[in-house]
């Protein structure tokens, strides 16, 4: 799945009053890549051509906000994770 994708699908389950806005900050997240050259105004685009491994992303960010002691993003993660996983026609857990 594309960060595009990931972005329209997350707003689908927000249109369909399937995930509340708090919800969906870790979706958010997962869909901005921002390039290391670009500076503090460039624009952001998602990019709808680039496969990723949303559930691997998600699992990486889970193990890092364990290692820092982070309960607020770990639950945040934790809480898409679940989601991500009771959605299975979503297709959020292909390989990129």
């Amino acid at each position: 799945m594309t960060r595009q994708e990931l972005f329209d699908w997350m707003n689908g389950k927000i249109k369909r009053g399937e995930m509340s806005l708090d919800d969906s900050s870790a979706f958010l997240g997962m869909t901005v890549k921002i390039p290391v050259g670009t500076g503090q105004g460039a624009p952001i685009a998602l990019d709808d051509w680039e496969r990723v491994n949303f559930v691997q992303l998600a699992r990486d960010g889970i193990a890092g906000a364990q290692s820092r002691n982070d309960a607020m993003t770990l639950a945040m993660l934790q809480s898409a994770m679940q989601m991500m996983q009771g959605d299975h026609g979503a297709n959020i857990s292909r390989h990129a």
